[in-house]
């Protein structure tokens, strides 16, 4: 982190700039504030890129695709603006130094901080991969090591470089982490981001990247008929990280294979995301200074003296099967999680025009008024005196903002017409509660959370021109004083 330099900005849109966080072939990063006050990561592109209409356009679609990822061991992208002179990207703000850095200062990682390290990292390109994203360019740099475990970051921007590129053969990347079907030029793939994750780790295990030489040719020529240096790997570990470097992409594990095979659980036994951000959450974090918004969750534990991938070991093993038919069940595998696995996001909505008190409710257990009428907050059907409520029905995502506590966070919403809707929230969305209606048809009781210092409270709603955006506003239950706020998207 440095001081702005003379020529560099000092606002982008609403966002005002203090400090940069570093530079790139993508663009300048730099720390900025959000008009509460909030920090936020903000990428400036280069001007080299907004000046190509055709690549702006494009990359619209990728911005969309890269909000949809669901917040588990990445950073999150908050907001965009490429349409004018100063294309920029904002993001969640990771407090923290990346994996390169880490090493380089500290030395590799051993034991359970390597094991937690694979662990969020291929939690992350679940997350990623789920979405229809593809990084592209993962690396020990794109990895920030913050308090809450691993964050992946940079994921889906690389694809707006390769656009800018396509007057030229060379693949956009890092030389050590390119994957052999890049270097031969054929598509990059989510198996692509898999042969970086298992060069990551190999670096995080030893502090040297598993193709060496002097320069960018013999490099890409190593990895194509060459031998992956995996010295500081053994065991199950070691094993996983093979398989990932296959040379034939379709040979690879996918990412939530790889995850269950690391946590040591079989296929079918549930959503593997969750559990892998929470294995990765370092075995010892102070204390949180604003509860609301940065909540804990209390880390996965295992025998002393033993580490995560050991512990699962017994049955972290990929079936008795060729690599083939690993990634065919896992491709099927993972279809099924797209189809299946939807987080439920936090953020609620108030609506400013019509909105009516809400009427008495437990907040803190959930209960709602006997006189409520679940199908106004969900089917959107006409409450008296509000003819206009649009249907809620469906998955939102977005994120809020604490003014207090300067941080923003993602949340996760679903809205159900036959009940049980639900919200998350937090660090990873481990903050978790059950949405009451109550007789207002914008106004929901926040009750029945879990998640270590989440909190009940009330959730209000405020559609926009566009029906599928809103915003939100969460209040306390016991003062009404306003916690956070924020917007979210729904799902397509």
């Amino acid at each position: 982190m440095s001081e702005l330099r003379a020529d560099d900005p000092r606002r982008l849109g609403e966002y005002r700039l203090s400090r940069r966080l570093g530079q790139g072939g993508q663009g300048v990063v730099f720390l900025g504030h959000s008009p509460a006050g909030a920090q936020v990561a903000i990428k400036l592109l280069h001007a080299s890129v907004s000046k190509d209409a055709d690549v702006r356009r494009r990359f619209l679609g990728e911005v969309e695709a890269v909000r949809r990822v669901a917040a588990f061991c990445t950073a999150q992208l908050l907001d965009a603006d490429l349409d004018g002179d100063r294309p920029y990207l904002v993001s969640e703000y990771v407090e923290g130094p990346s994996l390169g850095e880490h090493v380089v200062a500290r030395g590799p990682r051993l034991g359970g901080s390597l094991d937690r390290l694979a662990i969020g990292t291929a939690t992350a390109l679940g997350a990623i991969h789920r979405a229809g994203v593809v990084h592209r360019d993962l690396k020990p740099g794109n990895v920030l090591l913050s308090l809450d475990g691993p964050r992946v970051i940079d994921f889906g921007v690389s694809r707006l470089m390769d656009a800018a590129a396509t007057t030229t053969r060379s693949p956009i990347g890092t030389p050590a982490y390119l994957s052999p079907e890049r270097i031969n030029g054929e598509p990059a793939g989510p198996a692509a981001d898999m042969w970086a994750w298992g060069l990551t780790v190999a670096y995080t295990a030893s502090g040297r990247h598993a193709y060496m030489a002097d320069t960018y040719q013999e490099i890409l020529a190593r990895i194509l008929y060459g031998r992956p240096d995996l010295r500081g790997l053994s065991g199950r570990l070691r094993e996983i990280v093979e398989a990932c470097l296959a040379r034939d992409p379709r040979d690879r594990p996918d990412a939530e294979e790889t995850l269950r095979a690391l946590l040591g659980q079989d296929a079918g036994t549930g959503d593997v995301l969750p559990s892998g951000a929470q294995a990765a959450t370092p075995d010892e974090r102070p204390p949180t200074t604003a509860p609301s918004t940065s909540p804990d969750e209390t880390p996965a534990t295992f025998p002393e003296g033993m580490s995560a991938v050991a512990a699962g070991s017994a049955s972290a093993t990929f079936p008795e099967r060729t690599p083939a038919t690993v990634v065919g069940k896992a491709r099927r595998g993972w279809l099924v999680a797209v189809a299946g696995v939807v987080v439920v996001v936090a953020g609620v909505v108030f609506w400013l025009r019509g909105a009516q008190d809400p009427g008495p409710a437990d907040a803190r257990n959930g209960t709602a008024d006997q006189g409520a009428t679940p199908t106004h907050a969900t089917t959107g059907e006409p409450p008296p005196g509000n003819p206009t409520v649009p249907p809620l029905d469906g998955v939102w995502t977005g994120s809020a903002e604490h003014p207090t506590a300067g941080r923003i966070f993602p949340v996760e919403l679903r809205l159900r017409a036959d009940g049980g809707s639900t919200m998350r929230w937090g660090a990873d969305l481990h903050c978790s509660g059950r949405l009451t209606p109550t007789r207002s048809a914008v106004v929901f009781a926040l009750g029945q959370v879990t998640g270590k210092a989440c909190h009940a409270g009330t959730v209000r709603v405020v559609p926009s021109d566009d029906p599928n955006r809103f915003s939100v506003k969460v209040t306390r239950s016991d003062d009404g004083a306003v916690m956070y706020a924020g917007q979210v998207s729904r799902a397509s």
